[in-house]
């Protein structure tokens, strides 16, 4: 082979190194995994404090992987990984004399960090790879084995060589053995360069023929002097070389909070039952506003069968979801956010926004990580369900048309065929019910106001000595209402002082809004006196043009 032959071949195998290394870069996204950082060509500069820092056979490693911490003392893991190419010699195998300054450079750095780090034990978290694309001896793998389970070696030659090599014997060279891995027989450089470009394309909405080559290039500069001093790459560096960042990632996190001590509504059973048995239909869960709709929908997941999942989104978010910084109706909002809390749970892979991608790109890959999701769950138990739960499906329709969109996320979803044990379900107000535009067969389930004796606990709750009367007046002014009924024992004040507010006709859920926040403003005004009175008069003035949920500071 030409002297220059020998420098391609060189190159090759770096290629071959850095494309490797970009596929475990990947590992850093995943949500459930403790990967915390990448090393590329020498280990991590956190591993100790500057002054100690460990230089023994440290060129050996091409790669290092830091699993819960890129310290030492912290670190669950660390991975030392040497990486080598063949591009003739693909189907030599890798005898144990070739492979002699790779282990008698690991065994020094296995010693060398024993010796610094006297009272960690370093042999539940060390680890030294070899990957190759060449095949690997049999024997020598297997004298590795026996001498790892310290067992009567099957070569004996191949075991004094590898004592030769490490210097080690008996007990030590067991420990030492018991951290090695040896992998041949990996695909080739071009291999690779493909297998990287699918493993990529797994995270995203659509083809992206600029991601891998931006992983890769993001692994490359890490290998240069220019990185000598930072040669770690961290989950926000692969973030950033795929174009977006944590916020994209999870960017409409649910606002509804878990409430102590609800009232189980007598209907839970019934809507719970026909929920699971909507098999390849939309459910519609409406009622008229302040009956407890999105209560309800934190409680759906009780009625659900062992090992089973639901996972809500809140399309209303407090009154955000009509601020340009906190849209939540759009594809890449919606989809990506409930996407990614499947991934953060382990059933699926991430997925990573993209600005160009159209809402159709994300509607199917969504329904691609729905499989994959419900097919992890049904591992478990082959009943289970995973039910997607959108909350004030409606207010999305409504901020899509305010803004000049046709359709909001959920009036795709609502129409696609969802994978077999997946249970889609949309709350929303009962007369706005077609902004969803669903199709005919859609399950529509009405939630019911409370009952009277829905009524009674909850009024007890707060009044445990209210009388039968107490309990026909309070159902009767709150118009059964359960947000009125809420509203009003808010006021903290004795039961004959509610009863009064509340009457003497019937309240609506508005009505008690009104009323309670004319009362606050009155007390308000008096406690301010008339030199301010004007003053709070225009600032009521302002907050009610303005929309929901708009800072102070903003108005002031």
């Amino acid at each position: 082979m030409s002297k220059t032959n020998l420098v391609r071949a060189s190159r090759d195998g770096d290629q071959f190194h850095y494309l490797w290394a970009a596929r475990r870069c990947l590992l850093l996204i995943s949500p459930t995994a403790s990967l915390k950082a990448i090393t590329i060509e020498g280990p991590s500069l956190s591993e100790t404090d500057a002054e100690e820092h460990v230089t023994t056979g440290e060129e050996l490693i091409d790669v290092g992987e830091y699993y819960g911490s890129e310290s030492l003392e912290d670190a669950t893991l660390i991975r030392y990984i040497q990486v080598k190419h063949s591009t003739v010699r693909t189907d030599k195998v890798w005898t144990p004399s070739e492979l002699e300054k790779t282990f008698r450079g690991f065994a020094e750095r296995y010693k060398a960090l024993q010796q610094h780090l006297r009272t960690v034990d370093l042999n539940s978290k060390l680890e030294f790879w070899f990957i190759s694309n060449r095949p690997i001896s049999t024997d020598f793998l297997e004298a590795i084995h026996d001498a790892a389970e310290d067992v009567p070696a099957r070569h004996v030659n191949d075991l004094k060589k590898l004592e030769q090599f490490t210097s080690l014997s008996g007990t030590a060279l067991a420990s030492f053995c018991k951290r090695l891995c040896l992998e041949g027989n990996q695909e080739g450089l071009w291999d690779q360069q493909n297998l990287l470009a699918q493993d990529v394309s797994y995270y995203l909405v659509d083809v992206d023929v600029d991601a891998p080559v931006q992983l890769k290039e993001l692994v490359t500069k890490k290998a240069l002097s220019a990185s000598a001093d930072n040669p770690a790459i961290t989950r926000m560096d692969v973030l950033r070389a795929l174009k977006t960042d944590e916020s994209r990632i999870f960017p409409a996190p649910c606002l509804i909070r878990d409430i102590e001590n609800v009232l189980p509504r007598e209907q839970e059973p019934e809507i719970f039952q026909a929920i699971v048995q909507a098999n390849g239909i939309p459910i519609i869960v409406h009622a008229s506003g302040g009956v407890g709709k999105s209560v309800f929908a934190t409680r759906i997941k009780l009625g659900l069968p062992a090992a089973s999942l639901s996972l809500l989104y809140d399309c209303f978010g407090n009154g955000q979801y009509r601020s340009a910084s906190g849209y939540r109706h759009r594809h890449k909002d919606a989809l990506v956010q409930i996407t990614n809390e499947l991934a953060a749970k382990g059933l699926c892979h991430l997925l990573i926004p993209s600005p160009y991608a159209e809402p159709s790109a994300y509607v199917r890959a969504f329904i691609y990580r729905l499989r994959q999701s419900i097919a992890s769950l049904r591992s478990k138990n082959p009943q289970a369900l995973l039910c997607i739960i959108i909350d004030a499906a409606d207010n999305a329709q409504m901020a899509a048309e305010e803004i000049g969109e046709a359709r909001a996320f959920v009036r795709d979803l609502i129409r696609e065929q969802l994978p077999a044990g997946v249970r889609l379900v949309a709350l929303c107000r009962t007369h706005r019910q077609e902004y969803l535009d669903p199709p005919p067969e859609t399950l529509r389930l009405e939630l019911h106001p409370f009952n009277r004796t829905e009524t009674a606990s909850y009024l007890r709750q707060v009044f445990t000595d209210a009388t039968e009367q107490d309990v026909d007046e309070f159902h009767r002014l709150s118009s059964q209402n359960p947000r009125v009924q809420a509203l009003a024992l808010s006021r903290k004040a004795p039961l004959s002082e509610i009863l009064r507010a509340l009457g003497p006709n019937p309240t609506t859920a508005e009505d008690t809004i009104g009323n309670l926040l004319d009362a606050s403003v009155a007390r308000l005004r008096d406690a301010v006196g008339a030199v301010e009175k004007t003053q709070i008069d225009k600032i009521c003035a302002g907050l009610a043009a303005l929309r929901p949920l708009i800072p102070l500071s903003v108005l002031a």
